[in-house]
């Protein structure tokens, strides 16, 4: 049976997540002392979405796919994995200065996928911003010193952003997230990350946070600018198409009252819900839909009618 399928998140804390996914607002739970991470629709092995209602319910997203391939949709079934992985993410303080390898580098030296990803800023507090990429070409050389004597940030891209902006980051984008935003993530199902600098952290351990220098300066695309919304376009006037390449097409949807989407056979849709609230219906089956929440609609459900008065990111293949 096909129907809209309600999902909980794994959870994920941090050195410098945040507080702000606890609260009452965003209802999400954990045994930490913050959320960095709500892993909001996940098959990957180190934190998984669970379904919560209808038929499936308490069973693993991942356990439900295996057993109805069909859910997934034309696109999807021609990965070897799940591709797409959609996070929450509260940056209380900075994180680390990163970067991802693509596929071939990832799969030669982890074994797993690289990692492309997207980023939608769901909240920002006034000036804050992220590392994306250099202020102009660097040589490797000129890196390795900075990274010594802990300039390297002088090195890097700063860009402000507030509330709806967008950000595209293909595999080799040296980034961070920088404190004080709370942004959703759609991404490569993959958790290779390579740490170039972390501000001499400690962890909850005593310990300085691994970092992957050497792998790190392998993967580096020195040349790569990036600009908020620069792949933004309005695909009509409630849905703006926020990234699109061979992993995942992710969205901006915009539901005042009632908004009708088709899920075709396709693609799978996943929906997360960033601002206001509502509920969702297909084939006479209706669920709330409030603010963190997210929901999977498998490939081929057809006319899917939201309610109410909400933002959500969309995903699919």
């Amino acid at each position: 049976m096909s129907y809209p399928m309600k999902l909980v998140a794994a959870t994920v804390e941090a050195v410098w997540g945040g507080k702000r996914l606890m609260n009452e607002k965003w209802n999400k739970h954990t045994n930490g002392s913050n959320i960095a991470e709500s892993w909001e629709l996940s098959c990957h092995e180190k934190g998984e979405s669970i379904v919560v209602n209808g038929e499936f319910s308490s069973r693993r997203l991942s356990g439900v796919l295996e057993e109805n391939p069909q859910f997934l949709g034309k696109k999807a079934r021609e990965f070897s994995f799940f591709p797409i992985l959609v996070k929450l993410i509260d940056s209380k303080d900075n994180l680390s200065i990163q970067v991802h390898p693509d596929d071939e580098y990832a799969l030669k030296n982890e074994g797993e996928y690289g990692k492309t990803e997207m980023w939608y800023i769901v909240d920002a507090k006034k000036g804050s911003g992220v590392y994306c990429g250099f202020k102009e070409p660097v040589s490797k050389q000129k890196l390795e010193e900075a990274l010594k004597d802990g300039t390297v940030t002088s090195l890097l891209n700063f860009i402000e952003v507030k509330k709806g902006d967008c950000l595209f980051i293909p595999a080799g984008t040296v980034h961070a997230i920088c404190g004080g935003i709370l942004l959703c993530e759609v991404q490569q199902n993959s958790s290779v990350t390579y740490r170039l600098y972390d501000y001499d952290r400690i962890d909850a351990s005593g310990n300085k946070r691994e970092l992957h220098i050497g792998k790190a300066l392998e993967v580096i695309d020195s040349d790569k600018v990036v600009t908020p919304n620069e792949n933004s376009k309005a695909i009509d006037g409630n849905v703006i198409q926020l990234a699109s390449c061979k992993y995942f097409t992710a969205c901006e949807l915009t539901c005042n009252e009632e908004y009708v989407l088709n899920v075709d056979e396709d693609s799978f849709v996943s929906l997360t819900v960033v601002e206001g609230g509502g509920a969702i219906m297909a084939d006479g089956n209706c669920i709330s839909l409030d603010l963190g929440d997210t929901v999977f609609l498998p490939a081929g459900l057809g006319e899917v009618t939201l309610y109410g008065n909400l933002k959500a990111i969309s995903a699919k293949v």
